[in-house]
């Protein structure tokens, strides 16, 4: 019998960003408090042996404020590169096992990708107002963050960059596993398998 190979994916935990609590309203006194939690709801998920993707904007720290963290969690740990990330470099110093801009899975039959920022041409965010932000983007950043995002291919994508509150975190055929979107808890491979079968079910 065949062993299904259960990976997690998760993004924008802003490890030493202190305004991250404020503008996210994230549920911690400060960041060290934040790292704790997050630290701690990974590793009760993942086994020693487990992989995680990590989709981008882990740390604003030093690269060894940074090591100290990556240090402490469980697993494989692949980091996709997000716009506030060391280079590809400093981030394999930290601690990481593989760095890259994207990745693709097969999940229930399904192409799912990822990458940092969600696919370029499909709205996923209403941009009115933002600072910085640029006439015609469907997501803050569009047109200024290509490395950090795909065209629509039809797949399944996976990303995080855009902070959505729980009830925003699907939209079509994207996620967004970020933190604050998913009970600053990672999403298994699992779940992702089951919101793959209902909406092919629609």
């Amino acid at each position: 019998m065949t062993q299904k190979h259960n990976f997690y994916i998760t993004s924008d935990w802003h490890c030493h960003h202190k305004n991250v609590i404020e503008f996210d309203q994230r549920p911690f006194t400060d960041l060290d408090h934040m790292h704790r939690v997050l630290i701690n709801n990974y590793n009760a998920c993942l086994h020693d042996y487990a992989t995680c993707y990590f989709l981008g904007d882990f740390s604003m720290g030093s690269i060894e404020q940074t090591r100290d963290i990556v240090s402490q969690l469980k697993g494989t740990k692949i980091l996709i590169l997000g716009n506030h990330d060391r280079n590809a470099p400093a981030m394999t110093r930290a601690g990481f096992d593989a760095v890259l801009y994207m990745a693709s899975v097969v999940v229930g039959g399904k192409l799912v990708t990822m990458t940092h920022c969600p696919l370029r041409g499909i709205p996923r965010e209403d941009v009115t107002g933002m600072r910085g932000a640029q006439p015609g983007d469907n997501w803050y950043g569009e047109q200024k963050h290509k490395n950090f995002s795909i065209p629509d291919w039809g797949q399944y994508h996976l990303h995080g960059h855009c902070h959505k509150k729980p009830e925003e975190k699907t939209l079509d055929r994207q996620w967004d596993v970020g933190v604050r979107a998913n009970k600053y808890m990672p999403v298994s491979s699992s779940q992702l398998e089951s919101w793959i079968t209902l909406r092919e079910k629609v």
